[in-house]
């Protein structure tokens, strides 16, 4: 099997994450206009380059690849005959979304690692943490087999806590009806 320039390319910067990220971006825009539109062979050729090199980038290309192609399907087929496992992605019917494109663009552009949160809240935006509920029985386990001197610490971090909370979590507090 002979590979394209771009994914020989891409093949190349599996280790670093910013060349990735930009071959990456050639790669989607090879299929969105290049001379063979809408052929999806050459991201599933740099999958199987990076399972083959043992890379775990297989998720961000298809995750981010289904962003580009919303509804686009991933499947493996095994040949009965020659027991050779084949992949392809089918986005027959989907017009790709410009603004993610042009998100690709500008991440490309500023040499932003494909590996790296920055790439993925680029294009999904932050996600807000929310705080969990304490679970108080667990807290007073944890505390009753601490020492003095250890509860003293932990009290301490916990005035820090506060103290700062507006920087970590935003908490609501319930609405209190009048009696």
């Amino acid at each position: 099997m002979t590979y394209t320039t771009l994914e020989t390319a891409f093949n190349r910067a599996l280790g670093n994450g910013a060349n990735l990220g930009d071959t990456f971006n050639e790669l989607i825009k090879n299929v969105v206009t290049g001379k063979s539109k809408g052929d999806t062979t050459s991201i599933v050729n740099v999958i199987a380059m990076a399972n083959k090199k043992g890379d775990k980038i297989e998720q961000r290309i298809k995750f981010v690849f289904g962003l580009v192609y919303k509804g686009a399907e991933f499947k493996t087929e095994k040949n009965k005959k020659t027991g050779k496992t084949t992949s392809k992605m089918i986005i027959k019917g989907i017009k790709p979304n410009q603004k993610v494109l042009a998100i690709l663009e500008k991440l490309a552009q500023d040499k932003v690692s494909m590996r790296g949160d920055k790439y993925l809240q680029a294009l999904v935006g932050k996600t807000k943490k929310k705080p969990t509920p304490l679970n108080v029985k667990s807290f007073i386990d944890t505390c009753s087999k601490r020492s003095t001197d250890e509860l003293k610490e932990m009290q301490k971090i916990i005035k820090a806590a506060i103290k700062h909370q507006e920087n970590n979590v935003v908490v609501e507090l319930p609405n209190k009806k009048a009696a």
